[in-house]
Parts: structure tokens; C-alpha cells; sequence
């Protein structure tokens, strides 16, 4: 017969949940009387597949994605501008709630992540989905067919020999990228183009980010996600992605969260070990 938890383990249970708690109700108020602001959910809801890449970087309601997330925007376009920026908002606080636990509501108050919450960007989402990937390798379609270069982090798969994993996390991008390929052809070429054309150096005005190129913010990604997946350290999966961004926004720091949720303090430091720390598959 299991031993009962001790009075002060309940009582730290208790406080968990109060606080878990705190924060779902924080973000059903904030959701519920937001402001309706053209932000970057904005820039996803009007996605127009005629021609999604009209738009410089850094500009209003400009879309920078691979045309499967111009394709997924598009339905979801559909709804009500309002309903969507619910959704959305709801989803990046619940992603929050998940990577940061009782300390989600203490993660708001940060800058960058109250930022990307508010505007309704995909950073925090970002970060999720790559903690996630370490059960479920295939949500690095995500990832990779927003902001590509974080595909970096799949070097964690090839430096720990998990061949299987990594065949699941390309295999489902590459079946998403034919499907796409077979439903608008003509948006990927226009989605080389606006690539091609921005350039490694894009122009963002006096938008706020971290002045370091990807040709230099690369290389120490590798080595970091290298490092990481050799010494079984999961946090610096999401830090090694989050350097590898195409432009590190201000906003882009909010992917530490997912860092934060591996580290030995995070919620997630358990499912980090099962999931990373264990052995490697056979090579």
C-alpha cells in the first residue's frame, strides 16, 4: 500500500492547482475583454491565398509562412475575426499554461511573452510544440512549416541516432508539403520568391529584435542542440530553435519558456527525462 502524501505535499498540490487555476481565469477575462487589435493573429486570419506574400516583413498583416500554413490560415479565415482571435489567444494561454504551469501567471508578466500573448503571434506555440516533439516527433511539422530554420533542433534526432524519430518528423512535414504542393502549386513558388527576395538581411524597419544574423546565430545553434542531445539536456532543444529563428524578435525570446518547462525547475522536467533523458533507439 502506497504511503499517503505528507500534509505538506497536499498543501503544495493545493497551491499548484490554486494558481493553475488563477491563470485559466485570468486568461478567459483577458480573452473575453481584449481589445480587438490588428496584430500578427490579425495577419493570419487575412491570409489571402490569392497571393499571400504581397507584403514586406515587419509590415501589417504581413504573412511570412510556407503555403500549408497559408493554406490552414485560410480556413480558419473563414471565422469571424473576433472568434478566431478567441481561439487563438486561448490556445497560445493554454500552450503557456502546459510549458510554464503555476508559474504562467508570473510568465505574463515578462515582456516578450505578454507580447507574443497579446498580439497573437506563434512563438509560445512554437516552444510547445517542440517540448512536445520529444513524445511526438511529428508536431515538428509545425515548426518547419512556419519558421523552417528552427528545423535545426532535428539535428537532436541525428545526434542521438533516433532514426525512427526522425523519419516520423520528416515524413509528416514532407506529406503536408505534397499535399500542399497538389492543392495551390503555384503558392510555393511564390513563397521562393518572397524568400529569395527578402533576403538573409530582411529590412525591419525599427521593429524590435536581436541584431544577430542567422549566419551567426546558426552555428551556435547546432553546436548547442549537438551538446544538448549528447548530454541529455532537453531544454536546449527549444533554446537551440529559438536561436535559429529567420529574424530573433524580441518577441521570438518567449520560446525560453519551453526551455524553462525542461529545466530542473520546469513542470515538464519529467516528461523531458522519460522522453530525453532515457536511452537512445538503436542506431
Amino acid at each position: 500500500m502506497a504511503p499517503l502524501p505528507s500534509i505538506t505535499e497536499r498543501r503544495r498540490r493545493r497551491i499548484d492547482r490554486a494558481l493553475r487555476a488563477a491563470f485559466v481565469i485570468v486568461l478567459v477575462a483577458f480573452t473575453v475583454f481584449r481589445p480587438i487589435e490588428a496584430g500578427d493573429a490579425h495577419a493570419y486570419w487575412s491570409v489571402d491565398l490569392a497571393d499571400p506574400y504581397t507584403r514586406p516583413v515587419a509590415t501589417q498583416d504581413a504573412f511570412t509562412y510556407p503555403p500549408p500554413a497559408a493554406l490552414f490560415f485560410a480556413v480558419l479565415g473563414e471565422l469571424p475575426f473576433e472568434v478566431f482571435q478567441a481561439i487563438w489567444t486561448l490556445l497560445i494561454g493554454l500552450a503557456l499554461l502546459w510549458l510554464a504551469g503555476p508559474w504562467a501567471l508570473l510568465f505574463v508578466l515578462v515582456p516578450v511573452v505578454a507580447s507574443d500573448l497579446y498580439l497573437g503571434n506563434i512563438h509560445v506555440l512554437l516552444a510547445a510544440s517542440i517540448v512536445a516533439s520529444l513524445r511526438w516527433p511529428a508536431l515538428w511539422a509545425i515548426p518547419l512549416l512556419t519558421k523552417p530554420s528552427c528545423g535545426v533542433g532535428l539535428l537532436w534526432y541525428l545526434a542521438r541516432g533516433e532514426w525512427r524519430r526522425l523519419a516520423v518528423a520528416v515524413g509528416v512535414t514532407g506529406v503536408l508539403v505534397l499535399g500542399s504542393a497538389v492543392l495551390a502549386p503555384a503558392l510555393w513558388s511564390k513563397w521562393i520568391d518572397y524568400v529569395l527576395g527578402t533576403g538573409l538581411y530582411p529590412d525591419v524597419g525599427n521593429a524590435h529584435f536581436v541584431a544577430l544574423p542567422l549566419v551567426l546565430r546558426v552555428p551556435a545553434a547546432v553546436l548547442l542542440v549537438i551538446w544538448g542531445a549528447r548530454t541529455n539536456r532537453p531544454w536546449t532543444l527549444p533554446t537551440a530553435s529559438m536561436l535559429a529563428l529567420p529574424v530573433l524578435w524580441l518577441v521570438g525570446l518567449a520560446m525560453l519558456a519551453g526551455a524553462f518547462a525542461l529545466s530542473p525547475w520546469g513542470p515538464l522536467r519529467d516528461f523531458g527525462r522519460r522522453w530525453a533523458g532515457g536511452s537512445t533507439e538503436a542506431t
